[in-house]
């Protein structure tokens, strides 16, 4: 095997490490940022109380946002499709 082949298959190795590593990020700080929504979630309770404090309105509303553009992102990749049939 030349210098080159070998050379060519570390960096491809690399690109698959750096790829994997990046995906493993991203869920391990998607982890991170959901136990500490859920800690500052129960200080909250704890320091305004339970009828003050209250993140279900919240998160219904995201929720609905987050669909509203799910939907959208849909429909245009859809229409994407439709067009490269074509």
């Amino acid at each position: 095997m030349s210098r080159l082949e070998k050379t060519i298959q570390q960096k491809s190795k690399r690109r698959k490490w750096r790829f994997i590593n990046k995906i493993l990020f991203i869920l391990l700080m998607s982890v991170n940022l959901c136990v500490c929504i859920f800690i500052v979630d129960n200080n909250a309770k704890a320091m305004l109380g339970e009828d003050v404090y209250e993140i279900e309105p919240i998160i219904k509303e995201i929720k609905i946002f987050i669909e509203e553009k799910i939907g959208k992102i849909d429909t245009i990749t859809k229409d994407i499709l439709v067009q490269l049939n074509k």
